[in-house]
């Protein structure tokens, strides 16, 4: 049986008390894809990026974040739930469907337990207005509840007029900074014909967004090569062009940026800028080494948003988990923080106690399963392996398409890389990895089997066998059997369809399904209202309901006409 541990018993609730829906602040994600802190705040400025310069000089950088796995699906879940993917069924790269067919695998949504909502479909329930961009990878489905619009171009100027008067909060995702955009266009092409996937649309931005100034194009020759990769002209070519990618996206989000300001809303809106996981390159991306799972966080709140006892500009040095986002979203909105969450607000909680450790996993990664969990702390990194048979490296399919990565391995089969280059290739791995951050940055010297260094084993496995104990951790369910469990016999389940019952004067909806989102829309109105107690049938025509589980189908809606009395 599929067991969730999903309470944390320690979670704070807010502290901050809002008289109305309008004293609340707007709040606004900037998320980059595939993207380590290539930024001058953090000490590398070959990239051009005046807007999120001006993001820092106005903010409270974060030293030390981390995303809860190196690859973008189950890093987003814990993203906008605040939980761990391998807590909740989440963790496996791509469970549902991706870019290239993967068969011999099930093909499912996770279905987390019945309290674990997505943090906006809360926000949504106490008078936020919601939106993001168009690409989501929960894992758990694409729940209609969770956001008002889902779009190319998500903005707050797209609100209807009765919605104009509610706070917002927007995701924006920037795609320029992924894996795929550091690809020639030859071999985009290439990979398009071979899997037989349709182009994405490339024709003009109708909206004429500001393009890059190739003037600030990075040399390739300026660049830094990691030393677990060979330093050739391929590998200074996409480093290079990961840096002009970044100064692509900075116009982007400059954009953003120049809109709220023409609105006259800088000083309403917490602005948040942060990547989904580390680096795009081999050996980074689906990799939990600080390569993988180190990002930029960096956070500009207006005067009279700026929580207690902070101060901006600032530098913060503590440890964050991408967990920690969603209650520290719902604390700065004024809303209470559910005690199923499992991150902590940044805002209060973890000021008061700082973390301790932080925690990634690898699981699934496409076609290759890797059973790996880390531990870190602001010193060492900690990584278990469960499956050491199993190489560093896997024939991931869309990986090897990379042209750096084509490169490495016909390098490796003619001897010409050194041992940091070659040896996370087709080395089985040890059981575990111990590594001194301030003394080996790269994470290449493994000091487990350093005598001087067991009481540092034993400190970080009993971290990670209380981490697994206090959550929950899905490793010794194989994925067949916890997809047959969400998903019996590989069919998707569906919400069962919502009850409507008239009570005195008000209306009662219910669903039988548990843990499922009861939606309703009165009149003529488009807008879906999270239910959340009687719905008074004063003015009232019609009502329309409608009901999703996360990772079950939606239900069919009902409509239904009130009679006048």
């Amino acid at each position: 049986m599929l067991v969730f541990l999903a309470c944390n018993p320690k979670n704070t609730k807010t502290t901050k008390e809002m008289d109305s829906v309008e004293n609340r602040p707007n709040i606004i994600w900037l998320v980059a894809e595939d993207l380590s802190p290539r930024f001058a705040a953090y000490g590398d400025s070959l990239a051009h990026t005046p807007n999120i310069d001006q993001l820092t000089k106005n903010g409270i950088v974060y030293e030390n974040a981390f995303t809860v796995s190196g690859v973008c699906a189950p890093s987003r879940s814990s993203m906008i739930s605040g939980m761990y993917p391998t807590s909740i069924g989440t963790q496996h790269m791509r469970q549902k469907s991706g870019v290239i067919d993967i068969p011999g695998f099930p093909k499912y949504n996770a279905v987390p337990p019945p309290e674990v909502k997505a943090f906006p479909e809360i926000l949504r329930k106490n008078g936020y207005w919601t939106a993001s961009y168009k690409k989501l990878d929960y894992q758990f489905g694409e729940p209609f509840t969770i956001w008002d619009e889902v779009s190319a171009y998500p903005s707050w100027r797209n609100r209807s007029e009765a919605d104009k008067e509610r706070p917002f909060f927007i995701y924006y995702t920037f795609e320029i900074t992924h894996e795929i955009n550091i690809w020639p266009d030859s071999t985009k092409n290439r990979f398009f014909d071979e899997f037989e996937i349709k182009r994405p649309n490339l024709t003009p931005d109708v909206r004429k967004r500001p393009t890059f100034n190739e003037e600030n194009s990075v040399n390739p020759e300026a660049v830094v090569v990691p030393p677990f990769l060979p330093d050739t002209h391929t590998s200074r070519s996409h480093i290079a062009r990961l840096y002009d990618n970044v100064s692509r996206m900075d116009v982007q989000i400059g954009e953003v940026l120049n809109n709220l300001k023409e609105d006259g809303l800088l000083e309403n809106t917490i602005v948040m800028f942060m990547s989904d996981h580390g680096d795009c390159l081999p050996r980074s991306k689906r990799w939990i080494y600080d390569s993988g799972i180190k990002v930029p966080l960096i956070v500009h709140y207006p005067k009279k948003y700026l929580p207690k006892n902070r101060e901006q500009p600032s530098r913060d040095k503590n440890l964050y988990s991408f967990v920690d986002l969603a209650p520290t979203v719902l604390e700065l909105a004024g809303i209470e923080v559910p005690q199923w969450i499992q991150g902590k607000s940044m805002v209060t909680e973890l000021v008061q106690t700082p973390r301790n450790y932080v925690y990634a996993a690898r699981d699934r990664m496409d076609n290759r399963y890797d059973i790996r969990r880390a531990v870190r702390d602001k010193n060492y990194k900690y990584i278990k392996n469960f499956t050491p048979e199993v190489p560093y490296s896997q024939e991931i399919t869309f990986l090897n398409q990379m042209p750096l990565m084509v490169e490495i391995k016909r390098m490796e089969k003619l001897g010409k890389l050194n041992q940091d280059q070659s040896y996370w290739l087709n080395e089985p791995k040890p059981s575990e990895e111990l590594y001194n951050l301030n003394e080996d940055p790269f994470e290449l010297k493994n000091l487990a089997s350093n005598p001087n260094y067991i009481k540092e084993l034993e400190r970080f496995g009993n971290a990670l066998e209380d981490w697994q104990n206090t959550y929950g951790d899905l490793k010794d369910v194989p994925e067949v059997e916890q997809a047959e469990q969400m998903w019996p016999g590989g069919v998707q389940p569906k919400t069962e369809v919502g009850k409507i019952i008239f009570k005195n004067d008000s209306i009662l909806l219910e669903c039988e399904t548990d843990g499922a989102t009861i939606a309703y829309r009165t009149n003529d109105t488009k807008r879906w209202l999270i239910y959340d107690g009687p719905v008074s049938k004063t003015a009232l025509q019609k009502i329309e309901i409608k009901t999703v589980r996360y990772g079950y189908e939606e239900s069919e809606p009902i409509l239904h006409e009130i009679p006048s009395n």
